[in-house]
């Protein structure tokens, strides 16, 4: 097999329909491993503990106030639909990964001259990849 280079060009991120790769610098999907093991006097058995979650951490550039910005969206989200599942894509290359993640709020704030960046996890509820 021929050696495969993808970079983060590569990666776009929808939430909620909305295409915001313009405003995240990095994403990155972390699962749980949703198996469990148990000595049994026969062995070890393995088994399913739930399905597959996780977190998706996005470093955002900060966009507050600006029309239809993330960080307001995610926000907003946050407040009025705290355990409701919002949809998200990720896309690397052609290979397209639909979470169902937890909104939460994006901290605010940063240091001059630096751009405004902002670090926010969302716990996944489910993922599939097609």
């Amino acid at each position: 097999m021929a050696t495969s280079v993808l970079t983060g060009r590569q990666v776009a991120c929808t939430y909620k329909t909305v295409n915001y790769d313009d405003q995240i610098t990095s994403a990155t999907v972390t699962l749980d491993d949703p198996n469990g093991t148990v000595q049994t006097l026969n062995g070890l058995v393995d088994y399913v503990i739930d399905k597959e979650v996780g977190t998706v951490t996005l470093e955002i550039l900060q966009d507050w106030g600006v029309a239809s910005g993330f960080c307001d969206t995610l926000w907003t989200d946050a407040d009025t639909a705290p355990t409701t599942a919002v949809a998200m894509t990720l896309t690397i290359n052609t290979k397209v990964m639909t979470l169902s993640v937890i909104p939460k709020r994006p901290d605010f704030g940063g240091a001059a001259p630096d751009a405004l960046t902002v670090s926010v996890s969302m716990p996944i509820r489910s993922v599939s990849v097609a």
